[in-house]
């Protein structure tokens, strides 16, 4: 496997952030924070907070970080047309902290799942649209992109077909394996082939295909190595965000994945 200068990431909830020995934690493994932005923080954060975090991060050796906006009880695709504005206001929120931390990307779940809109794509489209459309507004004038990240989806066609409808580059994707694993039937490398070059993120973690356990690379039964390899293979040269949910996972699952990319360069 010829492999790229991967950078790593791992998700950090943006609470631990305002710890000390968080920042510290990173920077000693060369890992940027993939910061979690709930509603709870994104409604406590005043500018002034957000500068002093970012530029502990900066000062502390951090050198680069991404967003997962918040998704909890949202739906970007949602034809409940006040439940489409709540996910619109919420996101916007993470977007307009954007200046601050200088993100590579915001990760965003694209929100179509097949038993919610009756198995037709064409239901959650339009709205979906409509709310990606005035969030790449507010990311062209922040100057970030936004990663659409793969959750219940089967096949990679319905965001495929909102990012041909947004003609925007600043719309890239996120592809998480677990997810995959669990929700889809299709091989890993013909959903990194659809994405190809606009991958611009993998969200990695492990589990045995039965529920979302986030379990560290190497501990379940997803062939993590095969999907770098798809990566390489469709032209991409995706960020790589530990999922860990545990801080002894993040342990195990960063080390593991440093010998996983290892043993790809001998």
């Amino acid at each position: 496997m010829r492999a790229p200068d991967w950078t790593i990431h791992a998700t950090v909830p943006y609470s631990l952030l305002e710890h000390p020995e968080t920042v510290r934690l990173l920077a000693e493994n060369g890992v940027g924070p993939e910061i979690y932005l709930p509603a709870t923080a994104l409604d406590a954060l005043t500018p002034g907070r957000a500068e002093a975090v970012a530029a502990s991060l900066s000062d502390g050796g951090v050198a680069s970080a991404t967003f997962h906006a918040p998704f909890e009880d949202l739906w970007p695709g949602a034809r409940d047309e006040e439940a489409r504005r709540l996910a619109v206001r919420r996101l916007k929120q993470a977007i307009a902290l954007a200046p601050a931390f200088r993100p590579k990307g915001i990760v965003i779940h694209g929100g179509y799942y097949g038993w919610i809109f009756d198995f037709d794509p064409g239901k959650w489209i339009e709205p979906a649209r409509r709310t990606f459309g005035d969030l790449l507004e507010d990311a062209e004038k922040k100057g970030v992109d936004l990663f659409l990240e793969n959750v219940f989806d089967e096949s990679p066609d319905p965001l495929l077909r909102l990012r041909n409808a947004l003609g925007s580059k600043r719309l890239g994707f996120c592809f998480d394996a677990g997810h995959a694993t669990l929700f889809s039937d299709l091989p890993v490398h013909k959903w990194l082939e659809a994405f190809g070059a606009d991958l611009r993120e993998l969200h990695l973690h492990d589990n045995r295909g039965r529920r979302d356990d986030h379990l560290p690379v190497g501990e379940g039964t997803i062939n993590l190595l095969g999907v770098l390899q798809a990566a390489i293979d469709a032209g991409a040269s995706p960020i790589l965000t530990l999922e860990a949910h545990r801080m002894e996972h993040f342990h195990r699952g960063l080390a593991a994945l440093r010998a996983l990319l290892d043993g790809a360069r001998r």
